[in-house]
């Protein structure tokens, strides 16, 4: 008998920034719930402006609830209860060993510490953890400590969150774990995010002691990078000898606890 299969996506920044929200607004969160036969969406139902792109989602989920602590728990707990193959998918800031949730309204924040989702949650059948939060190979071992046969987050800060788009297509086509999240760090999702950093280092130019003629120059090999990225993003992890490119894409390299050979038509045993 064919396993059932679900989707988690668990969304939730908790920005003051319009600009910043309406971004995330834009990422096509109802790819993650296409496919399945039960979807758990916890996000608040926030519009930006006129702006509600993420109806798409919130149409197609099973359940729609607050991205809380609690309901993560609460929900994985359940899908393991009624046996289903579940793919989590977790939009947020992200530390290390910790990710951003919701208190159960929009702007009080609080966090989701592998120690607390250890202690609540009840080990299950996690088929995958693709993870947008910065840090989050730090929550790889939790993930696979909790089921998962393979759970993947970027080394240190996520420069490069648009990458979910190609990621998740190619997952849905069936294409390998490893390959899919490969392949879809490509130039393409690089040079916009690159070309900001430039925009992003001219706004904090205080922060780092820099110039707006400085900022123009945080891509290359240099000390306007080092000081940049040091003093407003990656502190003591800023590699020494590389260029602001580079330490944006080691920063984001996806590691993967577990198989990067799973695909959404394996058969697995827990």
């Amino acid at each position: 008998m064919a396993q059932k299969t679900a989707s988690l996506v668990f969304f939730y920044f908790g920005e003051d920034s319009y600009v910043n929200r309406l971004a995330q607004e834009t990422v096509p969160l109802y790819k993650a719930l296409d496919g399945y036969d039960k979807t758990v969406l916890l996000r608040h139902e926030t519009d930006v402006g006129p702006f509600e792109l993420s109806e798409k989602a919130e149409k197609r989920a099973t359940v729609l609830d607050l991205p809380t602590k609690e309901n993560l728990a609460k929900y994985l707990n359940q899908l393991g209860e009624e046996d289903y193959v579940v793919d989590v998918f977790i939009f947020s800031h992200g530390w290390a060993n910790t990710f951003r949730c919701s208190n159960g309204t929009y702007g009080d924040n609080g966090h989701v510490t592998q120690t607390y989702l250890e202690a609540n949650v009840k080990p299950l059948k996690i088929r995958m953890v693709w993870q947008c939060n910065c840090y989050g190979s730090t929550m790889n071992d939790c993930w696979a400590n909790l089921g998962a046969k393979a759970s993947a987050g970027s080394k240190f800060v996520s420069f490069y969150p648009t990458r979910f788009k190609g990621f998740i297509n190619r997952w849905q086509k069936g294409e390998k774990f490893g390959t899919a999240l490969t392949k879809s760090d490509t130039k393409l999702v690089h040079t916009p995010a690159q070309a900001y950093m430039m925009v992003e280092a001219a706004r904090r130019a205080d922060e780092w002691d820099g110039n707006a003629w400085q900022a123009l120059k945080v891509l290359g090999n240099n000390d306007h990078a080092q000081r940049f990225f040091r003093e407003c993003w990656n502190g003591d992890d800023t590699p020494k000898g590389k260029s602001g490119r580079q330490i944006m894409n080691d920063s984001s390299l996806m590691l993967v606890a577990g198989s990067r050979s799973i695909t959404r038509d394996s058969t697995l045993k827990w």
